[in-house]
């Protein structure tokens, strides 16, 4: 349950909570009537309930599953679970299996991970990193940096061969506190046949700390520089996830002609303005008052303790997600849309966690299907004047669709580069 350097448990609490702050529901999780997903499912949930040891034996029966699909993070989020629960062997089993046999290589992520923090008096800890630090150094072998205003940025560029006139440089934006890596099985498809740009953020990764607040416009300015100076000029596809969906489209609201094609995977919802954020909630038959006694004191007290407690990295980019939902997301659309193909994935899965709920207000699963099928005519209302507009509901999905479903977004991205070409081959111009 980990997000680039932090503990997932944060990441999807915080998610949810600032979504209640701008009241939008974000609720990760899959919805399959496979076995092994519905088994990881109840793990998740478990682990969001503090429940380590029944989310531990969870993971347990689902990588025993006659339907197995164990992924590296699957093996990662139960040592989580393990090590919470007090079971150390089985922590360092799955860890140590995730490294032997898998290559695990996120070495910034698992020093860091306070998940983890009870394995570190072990003996078996330290040879540990020591692997994950060579599986590192061998698959970045070639790690790249930028240079901005004195401070170094982790960058992966890749199918430079490509890199022709006219011909879309495919950019990827990461998530809230994440790293390029989440894309790895994206990128090296579409890396065939097209230049492909991916970064860290700065204080991400690799990448230093600037020192600078991430406004959409130090981002957008830095990620616009990089593209130039390594010679990757417009036009440019802009791939991004979740937080990283309000700087593409201010990227595309600073610079229109720029745009080859816009594709925002499970967005945070910058399409929300004032007064609309209650809607779902009275739709339900919640009173105001209602709403602002659930909502309105918990979630202060959730960032006030957040801000405190998290690393830096994580709060910078929650603060902007703040501001931002005040302004009502003003950056992303100051220009509108320009006609090139934009495509919004939606991951669709609601889970229902066992154990001890918060207190029940209303039927929180079809509070999530009401709040999505709101935002989702929000987005449609986005697609219509577009002539390439695309809207993908994956039912299957986590949030995390680059790496639940990387063969979607793959074709995502190709519709995306075969509609630019008509435009191309139409006359038409971008806006």
């Amino acid at each position: 349950m980990i997000v680039s350097f932090i503990n997932e448990k944060h990441m999807k609490t915080t998610i949810s909570l600032l979504a209640l702050l701008t009241s939008t529901v974000f609720l990760f999780a899959q919805n399959s009537n496979q076995r092994y997903s519905v088994l990881i499912r109840k793990a998740d949930s478990l682990y969001q309930l503090a429940e380590y040891k029944n989310s531990a034996l969870a993971f347990s029966e689902a990588f025993n599953a006659p339907d197995a699909k164990i992924t590296t993070t699957h093996r990662y989020n139960a040592a989580c679970s393990y090590a919470l629960a007090g079971s150390t062997d089985s922590a360092f089993s799955n860890l140590n299996h995730i490294t032997t046999f898998m290559n695990y290589s996120r070495y910034t992520h698992i020093k860091s991970d306070p998940d983890l923090k009870s394995l570190h008096v072990d003996s078996r800890w330290k040879p540990l990193i020591e692997m994950v630090k060579e599986n590192k150094d061998k698959a970045y072998a070639k790690l790249d940096f930028i240079t901005l205003n004195g401070y170094k940025i982790e960058v992966h560029t890749t199918g430079l061969q490509y890199n022709q006139t006219n011909k879309p440089v495919i950019v990827f934006e990461n998530g809230m506190a994440d790293t390029y890596d989440r894309w790895n099985g994206v990128i090296d498809e579409v890396s065939k046949t097209n230049t492909v740009f991916a970064y860290n953020r700065p204080r991400l990764g690799e990448s230093e700390d600037d020192s600078l607040p991430p406004t959409t416009g130090h981002i957008v300015s830095n990620l616009r520089k990089m593209l130039l100076e390594r010679g990757l000029k417009p036009p440019y596809l802009l791939v991004s996830h979740s937080f990283g969906g309000v700087y593409i489209r201010s990227f595309a609201s600073y610079y229109p002609n720029e745009i080859a094609g816009l594709i925002f995977v499970d967005p945070i919802d910058f399409t929300k303005k004032k007064g609309m954020g209650e809607l779902p909630y009275l739709e339900m038959g919640l009173t105001k008052h209602q709403i602002d006694s659930a909502f309105g004191k918990p979630n202060k007290d959730f960032l006030e303790k957040l801000y405190v407690e998290m690393p830096r990295y994580y709060v910078e980019e929650v603060k902007i997600s703040v501001q931002l939902t005040h302004t009502e997301f003003n950056e992303c659309d100051q220009n509108p849309l320009p006609n090139v193909p934009v495509h919004f994935i939606m991951a669709g899965g609601y889970s229902k966690s066992g154990g001890d709920n918060p207190p029940l207000v209303c039927d929180w699963e079809k509070l999530f299907r009401v709040s999505e099928n709101l935002k989702m005519k929000r987005y449609l209302q986005l697609l219509y004047p577009l002539t390439y507009g695309k809207l993908f509901y994956c039912s299957s999905s986590s949030h995390f669709v680059q790496t639940d479903e990387p063969d979607l977004l793959i074709s995502s991205i190709k519709l995306a580069l075969i509609d630019y070409k008509k435009i191309q081959r139409g006359g038409k111009t971008i806006r």
